[in-house]
């Protein structure tokens, strides 16, 4: 389908891993070790289904290969509100990092809604 990194859902996916990388590195998230561990592995599993779509050779592929990313970025979305609420994140910071990671979700179901190839 084409080159990976040129999709702004895979570009914003990295930087939604990163941010999260850095958000989850406190003390707190010390205590939890396998709420960030849960949260690192859905942010990295974003970008490599999205590049592993891209790999495929149809339309059909790669949407299917979006929607497990957006079911990710999902997972990610429920995973901030119970970091939220045992007070691993700040209410401000899981609310920032909800929003970006519901942007990359809807960047991943714009890709799963592609028309198919003629």
């Amino acid at each position: 389908m084409g080159d990976f990194k040129r999709l702004v859902a895979w570009q914003q996916a990295q930087e939604l891993g990163r941010e999260l990388s850095i958000a989850f590195k406190s003390r707190s998230a010390r205590d939890y070790p396998g709420l960030r561990n849960q949260v690192l592995r859905a942010a990295e599993s974003i970008p490599s289904a999205l590049a592993e779509g891209c790999a495929k050779r149809s339309r059909r592929e790669l949407a299917r290969f979006a929607e497990m990313a957006y079911a990710s970025a999902k997972e990610i979305e429920s995973q901030l509100i119970f970091a939220r609420n045992v007070e691993v994140l700040s209410a401000q910071s899981s609310e920032d990092l909800g929003r970006k990671t519901d942007h990359v979700a809807r960047l991943c179901f714009g890709l799963m809604r592609l028309p198919p190839e003629d």
